[in-house]
């Protein structure tokens, strides 16, 4: 390899570096033109830059499904990553990030607890879980999931919990002006006892 080759492929490495960052900063649309000039050189490569642009491939999908709405394509981008490296629980958050794109939240659950299995404290994984919500089981426990009878009662039980969720969201709101208004007092109850000093 002659220094300029070498210098050229640094280049593209790094490139598709800022573009992984990009991604994960959630900025697709820079992301995603910084991949497609740099993903189609390196996947005609060596074997080496084979397997780093195989690593891109689940970030590329994640921004093809963002900016382009392609999205049996960028599942397809993320499952070329997960064949190649298979134990990578963020290639399953990306893929998950493409579903809920898709709109298809039973896929984002499955992907997202299949990356929990490699790595339970996974924090992106466990960041869209907590924002989308995590399944509970079934209320009761011998039926299926999808039982009219479970369906039913877990609406139920969600509809309490959201209740319980905006009433104690509603009650620390009130505690906080409560506290508000008590500092208030305590300021000008000590200006006016500097004031009859």
């Amino acid at each position: 390899m002659t220094d300029q080759e070498s210098v050229s492929k640094k280049k593209m490495v790094q490139a598709v570096a800022d573009a992984i960052a990009l991604t994960r900063a959630e900025n697709y649309e820079d992301a995603v033109v910084a991949f497609e000039a740099f993903l189609p050189k390196l996947s005609s490569g060596t074997d080496d830059d084979k397997r780093l642009a195989a690593s891109a491939f689940s970030y590329y999908g994640l921004c093809f499904a963002a900016t382009r709405k392609q999205y049996s394509d960028a599942i397809k981008y993320c499952e070329l990553s997960l064949k190649v490296h298979p134990k990578e629980p963020d290639h399953y958050e990306n893929l998950g990030k493409i579903h809920l794109l898709a709109r298809s939240r039973r896929g984002a659950v499955d992907a997202l607890f299949d990356g929990l299995e490699l790595d339970p404290n996974h924090r992106g994984i466990n960041e869209v879980l907590d924002l989308i919500g995590r399944r509970q089981d079934p209320v009761i426990s011998f039926l299926p999931r999808d039982n009219v009878l479970n369906v039913y009662l877990g609406k139920r039980r969600h509809e309490k919990l959201e209740e319980r969720r905006l009433r104690a969201i509603e009650r620390r709101k009130r505690q906080l002006a409560a506290q508000r208004g008590k500092s208030n007092d305590d300021t000008q109850v000590s200006s006016t006892n500097g004031a009859k000093n």
